[in-house]
Parts: structure tokens; sequence; C-alpha cells
């Protein structure tokens, strides 16, 4: 590439930055305004600590054990299922 197409690519490019400018000047800023979701209106879900690997897991989600009156949520059945074992060891000792 010689020096006057150089020249030329560059020149193009500062009118056509020129000409944007320009433009957004005039039409002020048209960019689109994000309009919220109809579903975010909808209530926070509320989580639950996993009492073994202290993740939070969603109800609707969870394996749930109930115990001593209180129900428990569980992000796995695995969790649960160390949970128990281990309230059976500490209630055996």
């Amino acid at each position: 590439m010689n020096l006057q197409e150089r020249i030329d690519r560059w020149t193009g490019r500062g009118i056509a930055w020129l000409v944007r400018k320009l433009l957004a000047m005039l039409l002020g800023n048209t960019a689109p305004v994000s309009v919220p979701r109809q579903d975010a209106s909808r209530p926070a879900i509320p989580l639950h600590r996993d009492p073994w690997c202290g993740t939070y897991v969603s109800p609707e989600i969870s394996f749930p054990l109930e115990q001593a009156g209180q129900v428990l949520h569980f992000c796995s059945a695995e969790c649960r299922t160390r949970y128990q074992q281990s309230s059976q060891r500490a209630a055996s000792a």
C-alpha cells in the first residue's frame, strides 16, 4: 500500500467519524432504552442454606428433610444423606 492509499484510507475514516459525531449531535442519543421485562415484577424466591455444605438453594428444587418439626433444604441427595448419617452418628455417640 503506497502513501496515497494510506492517506485516502485515513481521510475516509476521519470523514466517517465526523459524520457519525455530527449525526449524534443532531439526533441526540438514539441508543435504545431497555424496557423492564414483565417477569421482573415477580417476588423474589427465598433461598435456604444447605446445612451440610452451605450452598444456598431454592425450596422449589431442594431436597427437603423434615427434622424436629423443621424443614431443612439440601442442594443434593448426597448432602442430605451425609447430613442424616452425621446426625445418626452424633445421636448414637
